[in-house]
């Protein structure tokens, strides 16, 4: 089986980017490719969530893909997990695992989703920010979604986190005290094994939400 061969998003506009196009080619190879490529965020960011959410807790996986989020919730003991994402084959792959309880397909940029306010007490949406050209309502959606003292783990580039600047958007959660800070990473090489992207990192970003009475 051929390995997928990522176009360089760092180059690209997201705002003309065709999501679905892209990973109804990849679905095939995704999790083959990222695994040889050294890839471990998925795995990462679950265990960063680990300290703070209980198993009998439900959890949204955004952008779920294939499933490797869904899979490392599920390995550490988590069985309350909704799955979403634009791609029908990613989700036709995450449902083979039998570790989400619901997937549905939903485009992130298309808000909001059909769930109700305060339904999850945690959210995990890993290596999807780098596809989302406005990530302010994608945010501010998880945050409604999202119940007060709830968490919030995502992951994003470090080149798009400096280009979208981030760090002010970020900042203005927290000044309005809708998000706390809990860490933001150091730039972490992602894709050690993929040549050519030796040097190229992602950031982790874990906030807890906060809600007026």
């Amino acid at each position: 089986m051929s390995q997928l061969s990522l176009s360089d998003l760092q180059q690209t506009d997201l705002s003309e980017l065709d999501v679905v196009a892209r990973y109804s080619e990849f679905a095939p190879t995704y999790d083959e490719s990222v695994t040889n490529w050294g890839y471990q965020c998925y795995r990462t960011a679950a265990e960063l969530l680990q300290p703070y959410v209980g198993h009998e807790q439900p959890i949204l996986d955004a952008g779920c893909g294939t499933g490797l989020v869904g899979k490392s919730l599920y390995e550490l003991g988590y069985q309350q997990l909704t799955g979403i994402d634009i791609s029908p084959d990613m989700l036709e792959r995450a449902e083979r695992l039998d570790c989400y309880q619901n997937l549905q397909r939903q485009d992130l940029s298309a808000i909001p989703y059909s769930f109700a306010d305060n339904q999850f007490v945690a959210i995990t949406c890993v290596g999807v920010f780098s596809l989302i050209a406005e990530p302010r309502p994608v945010l501010q959606e998880f945050w409604r979604l999202l119940q007060s003292g709830g968490y919030l783990v995502f992951t994003q580039q470090a080149v798009l986190f400096e280009k979208y600047d981030y760090t002010k958007l970020l900042q203005e959660f927290e000044q309005r005290g809708e998000f706390q800070r809990i860490a933001i990473t150091d730039p972490i090489v992602y894709l050690p094994q993929r040549e050519g992207y030796e040097e190229r990192t992602v950031i982790y970003c874990t906030y807890q939400i906060h809600k007026g009475s």
